[in-house]
């Protein structure tokens, strides 16, 4: 009897504890097929050379070498910090200021918080597309906008420092959306009466700002500069409808040479080992920042 109780006894136990198992292997495969297997396959293809209609062959690291001998890739490593900085540069502060108005209690918030989405909804291709509309330097209402006040003619996509601008700006554009949430998110836990204390004290309006919002909402910047410095680093479809990664390869960030590499000349190894190199850098962003999150909080 002692004993068949036991052994039933396991079997519930086993059954309890192997159910979660069960209930998550269906997310445990998806996660394994569309991103374990991609992921594992672009460390493969890195390592080899595979001509178009032929087989492929190991070549160890030469993709890399190759790579970090060529001045045009590190020109594309130095377009995407270049393209980062501008749009982290731009972004957040855009960011801060639609937090701040959606958070706010004015009427009709709702309205601007519908609105500062839209670039966020938005395909990428079709947003550069409109961006390419709006410059356009015969038809575009900013290019129309910009010689009546100046009475010059802006070539936005064909002058180099206006290529670089009308890419960062259309990312920025893009991306603060989703920094605006997370940062209003973080707005909204904060207790007005820190505000009421800080006025009380005579804090002006950027004085509550640089004490009182800023620190409290410096976790939900961090996930906000981290997640957007990963998706542009790799972004690739924005700049490429834009420019195409000219004039030249003035714009051609490294996500532009990767698409390039893998889908129009079909050097799937070359391609494959940018790839590599995207994936490394995001890596050793996320470090960077963890670092200064972790330095903030001990402090």
């Amino acid at each position: 009897m002692p004993s068949s109780r036991s052994s039933r006894k396991g079997l519930y136990l086993l059954s309890r504890y192997r159910l979660p198992y069960l209930l998550l292997l269906p997310a445990v495969v998806v996660l394994v097929v569309f991103l374990a297997w991609p992921l594992g396959s672009i460390f493969y293809f890195s390592l080899r050379e595979t001509p178009l209609g032929g087989a492929s062959i190991f070549v160890g690291l030469d993709n890399f070498a190759l790579l970090l001998s060529e001045n045009r890739f590190l020109n594309n490593l130095a377009a995407s910090l270049r393209y980062l900085v501008g749009v982290l540069a731009l972004s957040v502060p855009l960011a801060y200021l639609a937090a701040i108005l959606v958070s706010s209690r004015l009427r009709g918030a709702g309205i601007f918080r519908t609105v500062f989405m839209l670039p966020w909804i938005i395909a990428p291709v079709v947003s550069s597309i409109l961006f390419r509309t709006m410059v356009d330097p015969y038809s575009g209402p900013i290019t129309a906008a910009l010689e009546w006040l100046t009475g010059e003619k802006f070539l936005f996509l064909v002058k180099p420092d206006l290529a670089v601008l009308s890419i960062v700006v259309h990312s920025a554009w893009r991306s603060f959306p989703f920094e605006m949430l997370l940062i209003a998110a973080g707005l909204t836990a904060i207790s007005p009466e820190l505000y009421d204390s800080a006025k009380v004290d005579g804090a002006g309006a950027w004085s509550q700002f640089r004490y009182v919002t800023l620190p409290l909402t410096r976790n939900q910047l961090f996930v906000a500069v981290l997640l957007i410095t990963i998706w542009t680093l790799q972004d690739a479809e924005g700049v490429y409808s834009l420019t195409q990664g000219g004039p030249g390869y003035v714009t051609e960030v490294a996500g532009v040479r990767l698409f390039k590499e893998a889908f129009i000349y079909f050097n799937i190894g070359i391609g494959s080992a940018i790839g590599v190199v995207l994936i490394l850098l995001s890596i050793l962003f996320m470090i960077l920042y963890l670092r200064v999150i972790g330095a903030g909080e001990s402090q």
